[in-house]
């Protein structure tokens, strides 16, 4: 390896989460799929072959076949296309108009009746979120579909970092991805800075400056900086992991992988700090209204 190391390609010989092939290079859930799309164009061809001619039948069958083919082996974003059709399909049939209604959707009052005669609006369904509640700790309890485990990190300047500080953050990085031992999810979130703090602590401090010229530039500032935040160009980045179980029983181990990511990624000089109740309510917040944290 030569000594002047400007980074290198690892190459990663198999993805380990893929499904296993185990017919003619397709899944069990392929091969069940076709399989079973196969055997039942079999069982029409034989109680419809007495009166339909081979060539007739054999056209739209194996169109049918191809086309099954394709959607169950191509992907998009690594999912295959008859799943996300599938979820396509769902999607079109729940209601687009969804609200805050934890007891349930009330019948509209007579006036309204009255008023929507004649008119067809679009149904309204409750929002069904899967949270459940936020424990002390900050587990958040999804009910059927399990726990999750909130922690915010903080960020590398990486460009700025020689070759061989680069290696060193990477193979830290690297380390706690191989130590994982359930699902975790990386999520960047970018949302329009709030400067009201910076604001206020100007404003409130402007009169106590010793000269009156101070005191305006101050103010000045702060005027120039509510400019900045009603203007929302300027942005804030943060990073956040979520280690999550399928099962809420399994509370404990998501914990348990969110230490041992603060532990793994100090390597990387990354500072990883669970979130305690106040601080996953807030992040969940801002994930439904992001317009109202600004």
């Amino acid at each position: 390896m030569s000594e002047d190391r400007h980074g290198y390609t690892v190459r990663i010989p198999q993805n380990l989460s893929a499904p296993d092939k185990i017919l003619f290079g397709a899944t069990a859930r392929q091969a069940i799929i076709l399989g079973g799309a196969a055997a039942g164009l079999w069982l029409t061809w034989l109680a419809v072959q007495s009166f339909v001619p081979p060539l007739l039948f054999a056209t739209p069958a194996g169109l049918l076949l191809l086309l099954l083919g394709i959607a169950v082996t191509a992907e998009r974003d690594g999912v295959n296309l008859d799943r996300l059709l599938a979820a396509a399909f769902r999607q079109a049939l729940r209601p687009r108009r969804r609200v805050m209604a934890p007891t349930g959707i009330c019948a509209p009052p007579a006036f309204l009746n009255e008023a929507l005669r004649g008119q067809s609006p679009p149904p309204v369904a409750p929002l069904d979120l899967p949270v459940q509640r936020i424990g002390d700790d900050g587990a958040v309890n999804l009910g059927a579909d399990g726990a999750a485990v909130l922690a915010a990190c903080s960020t590398v300047n990486f460009a700025l970092r020689t070759p061989a500080e680069q290696e060193l953050l990477v193979g830290g990085f690297a380390r706690w991805l191989n130590s994982l031992t359930g699902p975790v999810q990386i999520t960047s979130r970018t949302t329009c800075a709030d400067l009201n703090d910076q604001i206020n602590a100007l404003r409130a401090g402007a009169p106590d400056l010793p000269h009156p010229l101070l005191e305006a530039a101050a103010l000045d500032h702060a005027d120039f900086l509510a400019h900045v935040n009603d203007s929302g160009t300027v942005l804030h980045r943060s990073l956040l992991i979520t280690a999550s179980e399928p099962d809420p029983a399994q509370t404990p181990r998501a914990v348990r992988r969110i230490a041992d990511a603060a532990s793994a990624l100090s390597a990387a000089e990354i500072d990883v700090t669970p979130m305690d109740l106040h601080a996953a309510h807030a992040v969940l917040n801002a994930a439904l209204d992001p317009d109202s944290h600004r």
